[in-house]
């Protein structure tokens, strides 16, 4: 009895002796020349009905890939801004919000002189602080790029220099008060050298300690984006421009500093935007000598009064776009972040 899908019949079956090598030979040519003959799928070009279910099949691909992101931002930031808006129109009665919309707190915030008074201080204290950490940080990161050749000590600074944020940001605060205070090390190291004569108050909660403590904790951000963009920079590069007689200052002012500003000035855009936020250095450091809107919107907020702390809030915001406006006139941010 024949197996299932075999022909038992002679005319099937390969014939046996010389002529069987020549005959296989034969069916595989012939075999090969069908398939040849076949005409292929992917030469065939596609109708105007298939693209477009191709091209709808890859957009679906994409919005799928990017709804865990899109969602993210929705619920995580554009909610909370949503309602930081909403409640900047709203009204306070018995520690309850109204469900009436009013345009009250908008205009005693923006008539009152003390809310420009804050914008301008927020606006010279972050300048001024962003200038100072932009220049250190320049200095920082070219400097190991440059100058230290060895990449484990590379490394080993850089861990220097963001090991504090390991910790607490607040604690990172606390710790500037027994440094600066009237019994911290400070004094006692300067009474005892005789240089004053009893311990001051001097070094702590005013304007400039302030912003010290604000440069010290931010100048990390510039370091980190300088370094890397100043490792990129081709060591050829530099070569070619002092072999066509710029002196060192000339190759770095004209060579290399345009080609790493995209890390200086993506890392000065995020200390700005911790600094526009930073309401603990103004109150622990400061000491609320010198209010800024952080501070004040804190202030609001701890006594409840709501709508005030959103209106003030809204304004933080929108000033925080227009300083992202001016980051990208002088650099396309996008490309770095």
């Amino acid at each position: 009895m024949p197996a299932f899908g075999l022909s038992s019949s002679p005319a099937n079956r390969p014939a046996a002796g010389p002529n069987r090598g020549k005959q296989m030979d034969d069916q595989t040519t012939a075999g090969h020349n069908q398939v040849d003959a076949l005409p292929r799928a992917v030469d065939r070009p596609m109708s105007g009905i298939q693209e477009r279910a191709a091209k709808q099949r890859r957009e679906w691909h994409h919005v799928l890939l990017l709804t865990p992101a899109v969602l993210w931002v929705l619920f995580a930031v554009l909610v909370p801004v949503a309602m930081i808006v909403w409640v900047s129109f709203r009204r306070m009665k018995g520690g309850l919000l109204e469900p009436a919309l009013t345009i009250e707190n908008w205009t005693t915030a923006l008539s009152q002189g003390i809310t420009w008074t804050l914008v301008f201080r927020t606006l010279w204290t972050t300048g001024v602080v962003l200038v100072i950490v932009a220049a250190l940080g320049l200095t920082a990161g070219y400097f190991l790029s440059r100058f230290v050749k060895k990449p484990r000590t590379q490394a080993l600074l850089l861990m220097l220099a963001i090991l504090p944020f390991w910790t607490s940001y607040i604690i990172r605060i606390v710790t500037w008060q027994p440094l600066l205070g009237e019994r911290g090390v400070l004094n006692w190291t300067l009474v005892r050298l005789g240089i004053i004569n009893e311990p001051s108050s001097a070094f702590l909660f005013n304007q400039g300690v302030m912003m010290f403590a604000m440069v010290s904790l931010y100048v990390v951000f510039v370091i980190g984006p300088v370094y890397w963009a100043f490792g990129t920079i081709s060591p050829d590069v530099v070569a070619a421009a002092r072999s066509l007689g710029a002196t060192p200052w000339k190759a770095f002012w004209t060579v290399e500093l345009p080609l790493a500003k995209g890390g200086l000035v993506a890392g000065s855009f995020f200390a700005a935007i911790f600094l526009f936020g930073d309401y603990a250095t103004e109150r622990l450091i400061g000491g609320g000598t010198h209010p800024a809107l952080a501070g004040t919107v804190k202030a609001y907020a701890g006594y409840g009064q709501w709508p005030a702390a959103s209106a003030l809030g809204v304004l933080l915001i929108v000033m925080v776009f227009l300083v992202l406006g001016l980051f990208m006139k002088f650099h396309n941010l996008r490309r770095e972040l």
